[in-house]
């Protein structure tokens, strides 16, 4: 019998259950994406870099394009995932729209959901 091991990792409720539902929305799992993410690492190559690229963005300031291109590299790594789990997202698209306006329709929305509009 192959030696297994256990990853376990809190966070957030909200960002899991948000997390949950997106990869839902196309047809895979947290299980499903940490092993993928797992195994990609462990082949090395250019996966490490890549992946460390979209998670932790040099600190220096970052100006609007820059900002723009990392949006646009993340939803490419995303769509990559999920071919890699024979998923076609070939019509996924980032959300482009500035933070501020992305915060304001989830304020707007969570005051909808609670009555208060």
């Amino acid at each position: 019998m192959a030696s297994v091991a256990q990853v376990n990792v809190r966070m957030d409720r909200e960002l899991k259950e948000q997390g949950d539902a997106t990869l839902s929305l196309v047809g895979s799992s947290p299980v499903k994406i940490i092993r993928q993410l797992w195994e990609r690492l462990a082949t090395g190559g250019d996966a490490y870099e890549r992946i460390m690229e979209v998670l932790d963005p040099p600190q220096d300031e970052v100006d609007v394009e820059d900002a723009h291109q990392l949006v646009v590299r993340s939803g490419d790594l995303f769509k990559e995932f999920g071919n890699s789990f024979g998923l076609d997202l070939s019509t996924f698209e980032p959300d482009l729209r500035p933070t501020s306006e992305l915060l304001e329709e989830a304020e707007w929305g969570l005051l909808e959901e609670r009555g208060l509009l």
